[in-house]
C-alpha cells in the first residue's frame, strides 16, 4: 500500500473517531421558550403549526411581517389574526390598526402571559396570579363549556403558577364570555376569555405554552389544543403571525446551521474535505467510465398487448369496468373520499375536490350506471367513458 493511501486512511479514521466521540456526548435539552414554528425543542411550536395546517388547510396563512404592514398592504383582508408568545406587544400604531380591523367584523386571538397593558386596559382587564395546589404540582387546564369537558386532565407539569385574567368593573358594560380556566378552587382562575369588540371578537389566552411541542405531546393534550383551535372562525382565513416569537429573532442561515448538529458536522466535513483535496490531489486521474445503457422500459408495450387481447375478444364491457374500478381507486386513494357513502354526497365531494361542474359529474355517474346495467356495450361507449373520466382527473 502506498504511503499516500495510508495517509488518506489515517485521516479518515481520525475524522470518524472525532465524530463518534462528539456525538456520544450527552446533549442537554434546550428549554428555551422559543415558540418558533420551525423549532422542535420542547418549547418550540413546530407540532402546533403542523397540526394547524391539517386543521385549517388552505385557510391558514403564515404572516412574517407586522400586522400594521400586512393590513396596509391588504386592507380588505377578512378572518382571524393569531399571535402567541411569552410577551405580545404591538406598539401604538399597529394596535390601533388591529383594533379598527376587529371592529369591522374580524377576530383577534392572542395567547400570552404578558399582553400589552394598553390593550388590556381598553378591554377592562388586568392580570392576576394563579398558583396551583394540585398534589402533582402541575397546572390543569379546562374549558368552561360542559360539553367540552375532557375526561383526561389537560396537564402542564413544568409550572406551578401562571397568569390569569381579572375583570374590572368597566368591563361589565362590555360583552365578554369566560371560555376556559385553570382547575382549582380560587377566585381568579380564568385563562381564556372572549370579548365582543365592535362587530368582531377578541379572544385572549393567558397560557401560550399550549402551543408548545412539550404541551401537545404530553398525555391527551392534543385534544385540548384542537378544541382551542375550533374557537376560531373556520370559514375565513387564519393569519398566523410567525415573526413575533422569541426564537425567530436573528435566525439567519449560519445561525440555523450552528443550531442543528447534523448541518454543523456537514459544514465542518465540507471544509475538511476541501482541505484534503487541496493538500493531496486537486486533479485525480480516473479511468474512463463505460457507458451503461439503462434497461428498456417495456411497460407500455405490455399494456398495449393486454389491451389488444381484450379488443380482439370484444370484451368492451370488461374494459369499461376496469376504467370504472381505476376511477374509484383514484377517488379513494388520491382524493381521500369514502366511496361507500350516499351517491349524491359522493358526486358533490368529487366535484368539489376536482373543481368539476356538478352536471359533468351527473353525466359520468349516469354513464357508469348504464355500463353496469348492460350485458354488452359498444367500443364508442368505452371511449366516451374514458374521455369523461380523464376530463375529471384533469
Amino acid at each position: 500500500m502506498r504511503l499516500k493511501d495510508r495517509v488518506y486512511i489515517g485521516l479518515l479514521l481520525i475524522i470518524l473517531f472525532l465524530i463518534v466521540v462528539s456525538e456520544s456526548r450527552q446533549q442537554k435539552i434546550n428549554w428555551y421558550p422559543s415558540f418558533a414554528v420551525s423549532h422542535k425543542i420542547p418549547y418550540g411550536s413546530y407540532i402546533a403549526y403542523r397540526e394547524a395546517k391539517h386543521f385549517f388547510g388552505d385557510k391558514l396563512q403564515p404572516i412574517n411581517v407586522s400586522p400594521y404592514v400586512f393590513l396596509q398592504n391588504k386592507p380588505d383582508a377578512k378572518g382571524t389574526f393569531l399571535f402567541y408568545n411569552t410577551d405580545v406587544v404591538f406598539g401604538k400604531t399597529a394596535l390601533k390598526t388591529l383594533l379598527n380591523w376587529v371592529e369591522d367584523g374580524n377576530n383577534l386571538f392572542i395567547a400570552s402571559q404578558n399582553i400589552e397593558p394598553v390593550l388590556l386596559d381598553s378591554l377592562g382587564l388586568d392580570y392576576g396570579l394563579f398558583i396551583t395546589k394540585d398534589f402533582r404540582n402541575a397546572l390543569a387546564l379546562e374549558f368552561d363549556n360542559p360539553a367540552l369537558h375532557l375526561s383526561d386532565s389537560t396537564i402542564f407539569d413544568k409550572m406551578t403558577y401562571a397568569a390569569v385574567f381579572r375583570i374590572k368593573d368597566s368591563l361589565l358594560k362590555k360583552k365578554y364570555t369566560k371560555l376556559g380556566h385553570f382547575s382549582g378552587k380560587t377566585e381568579y382562575n380564568m385563562n381564556f376569555v372572549d370579548i365582543t369588540y365592535g362587530k368582531g371578537h377578541i379572544m385572549l389566552h393567558s397560557f401560550p405554552y399550549v402551543f408548545t411541542n412539550y404541551f401537545i405531546l404530553h398525555s391527551h393534550n392534543l385534544l385540548y389544543y384542537n378544541i382551542l383551535l375550533s374557537y376560531l372562525n373556520l370559514q375565513k382565513p387564519v393569519y398566523w403571525a410567525t415573526n413575533i416569537q422569541n426564537g425567530t429573532t436573528n435566525n439567519g442561515l449560519f445561525k440555523y446551521i450552528i443550531e442543528n448538529p447534523g448541518f454543523l458536522w456537514a459544514y465542518r466535513l465540507l471544509f475538511v474535505g476541501l482541505l484534503l483535496y487541496i493538500l493531496f490531489e486537486a486533479k485525480r486521474k480516473q479511468r474512463a467510465i463505460p457507458v451503461v445503457n439503462p434497461p428498456k422500459n417495456e411497460t407500455i408495450d405490455f399494456t398495449k398487448t393486454i389491451a389488444d387481447m381484450y379488443i380482439e375478444n370484444k370484451e368492451h364491457k370488461r374494459i369499461a369496468l376496469l376504467h370504472i374500478k381505476h376511477f374509484m381507486d383514484y377517488v379513494r386513494y388520491q382524493l381521500h373520499i369514502d366511496i361507500k357513502q350516499n351517491e349524491e354526497e359522493l358526486k358533490h365531494k368529487i366535484a368539489q375536490k376536482t373543481k368539476t361542474n356538478i352536471n359533468t359529474m351527473n353525466k359520468l355517474f349516469d354513464l357508469i350506471k348504464f355500463v353496469q346495467n348492460q350485458q354488452d356495450i359498444e367500443p364508442e361507449t368505452v371511449l366516451k367513458l374514458e374521455k369523461q373520466i380523464e376530463k375529471i382527473k384533469k
